[in-house]
């Protein structure tokens, strides 16, 4: 005897099965584009200091929220971070108005500057300020 597979898939039970495998599968891959991958990149926003002492510390304030930004880096040679990718909560897409505020050992203020920044599904985005202080 000839075995035909065919005819079992015309059988309306079989059909149906058959049907509802594709149309599953189907939605599945058509959900993937929805999907976000980000890379494993840890991003951080700041200035690069030109001043001959490096500042004691700088405090970063959202304008929105009113929040101070608690950063998880801190400053390398030259480079003192204002935001960084573990602020992405304190953060809206669009973009917020981060006042930074430069303070020397002696906590006398030495330089102001605002930033823009927002963030996508992964990592912060810089939109606006200056590259160098003070």
């Amino acid at each position: 005897m000839i075995r035909q597979p065919l005819r079992r898939l015309s059988h309306p039970k079989a059909m149906n099965i058959y049907t509802t495998s594709i149309l599953a599968a189907g939605l599945t891959v058509a959900s993937c584009d929805d999907a976000v991958f980000c890379t494993e990149e840890f991003r951080s926003v700041g200035f690069t200091w030109t001043g001959t002492e490096m500042p004691e510390r700088a405090t970063v304030v959202n304008s929105r929220t009113g929040d101070t930004i608690r950063l998880l880096s801190g400053p390398y040679e030259q480079f003192v971070p204002i935001v960084d990718d573990g602020s992405m909560s304190q953060l809206s897409f669009e973009g917020d108005s981060l006042n930074v505020k430069v303070y020397n050992t002696q906590d006398s203020l030495i330089a102001t500057a605002w930033y823009v920044v927002g963030k996508d599904e992964c990592h912060i985005i810089f939109k606006s300020g200056p590259e160098f202080l003070p």
